[in-house]
């Protein structure tokens, strides 16, 4: 079986690979080619690009009520996870070393953190920085959750706002209820030090607060407020959601939008990651919602057409760390290629 091709035939104008530097922001360099780039027929090794199915991680990784999230790439400072409950949990937990993004997938819940109380549902990013108290106190609807764990300072920073997400209509922070204190008892705060845990105990319950000050801390937004920007003719890069002072880690959204399809890509310092969280339309080959793509920086890819009249929702990470595949994601992650995201037709064939 031979690999997808895409792109102009013979006879027809060269392909054009963009090659950059610093996402967008340093050097940039084109290279005219007969070939269409991104097909390759087989690898052989681990730095490859893969495609997830959250919902594909074993059942047996969440069935106690201790369970945490699975991580299914990891890199220097970076993981992505899957997080699933359907019972609130007996401890609240703080990561000591990393700001954390959840992005709801499914179900709602009651979220408790040092400065107030949400009320989650599908389709929510909640970011939480690093040495901020949480726990889900309450489950409507059994959540699962997709979740961005990095040592960089994250911070809600929409490009091009308010167009594409109107922070002071749409953005909110917590709200502190006293009433939510359970009254004398043993209370466990499970501390996250990178992979390690430490757990504090208490007899009163450590997350109520009276009222707040200050800057806000713990921010939510729902993608159903986010809009893309489209253009008539040409190319547009997706807009930021979440910024990184550093540009190590950020999020773009990556919804429908009138646009060409994205350039053939070298992408020389960002590893690329693909959440696909709603149809109904298809983005390329991928339309459940849950997939994960992930292309390792330095892979030429093309990506999908994002002009998709049916509509679907997206996000983007891109990180500088190299990501590699977790146990949990060698299981369930299976090779792609790089022009619809679709599973390489070379999976299943003899090495």
């Amino acid at each position: 079986m031979s690999a997808p091709t895409d792109g102009p035939g013979p006879g027809k104008p060269p392909n054009i690979d963009l090659y950059t530097r610093n996402g967008f922001a340093g050097p940039m360099a084109t290279i005219a080619r007969a070939q269409y780039s991104p097909p390759y027929t087989r690898v052989q090794g681990s730095y490859a690009p893969r495609r997830f199915d959250v919902y594909d991680v074993a059942d047996a990784a969440f069935a106690e009520s201790r369970a945490l999230p699975v991580a299914v790439l990891k890199g220097a400072g970076v993981t992505v996870e899957v997080a699933r409950r359907s019972e609130p949990t007996a401890f609240a937990v703080r990561n000591v070393l990393a700001d954390e993004l959840h992005y709801v997938l499914e179900g709602a819940g009651e979220l408790h953190t040092d400065f107030g109380v949400l009320q989650v549902r599908a389709g929510d990013f909640v970011l939480l920085p690093r040495a901020v108290t949480y726990r889900y106190a309450r489950i409507d609807s059994p959540l699962r959750e997709m979740i961005v764990v990095t040592d960089s300072q994250l911070a809600v920073d929409p490009e091009n706002a308010p167009g594409v997400l109107n922070v002071e209509l749409h953005v909110d922070a917590p709200v502190p209820d006293p009433s939510i204190d359970r009254g004398p008892g043993e209370y466990e705060i499970i501390i996250r030090h990178g992979r390690e845990f430490t757990s504090y105990f208490y007899d009163y319950d450590p997350l109520p607060s009276l009222a707040v000050l200050g800057a806000p801390i713990v921010r939510r937004f729902n993608i159903e407020n986010v809009h893309g920007l489209g253009v008539e003719k040409g190319g547009l890069m997706p807009p930021r959601l979440i910024n990184d002072t550093t540009t190590r880690t950020m999020v773009y959204y990556l919804g429908n939008r009138r646009s060409d399809r994205p350039p053939i890509h070298h992408n020389a310092d960002y590893d690329e990651v693909i959440f696909y969280v709603a149809g109904p339309g298809h983005y390329g080959a991928v339309d459940k919602p849950g997939t994960v793509t992930w292309t390792p920086k330095g892979i030429i890819h093309q990506g999908p057409e994002e002009d998709v009249p049916e509509g679907y929702e997206a996000w983007l990470l891109e990180t500088r760390a190299p990501l590699s595949l977790t146990p949990a994601g060698r299981e369930i992650g299976r090779l792609m290629e790089t022009g619809q995201f679709d599973i390489h037709p070379s999976v299943g064939q003899p090495a």
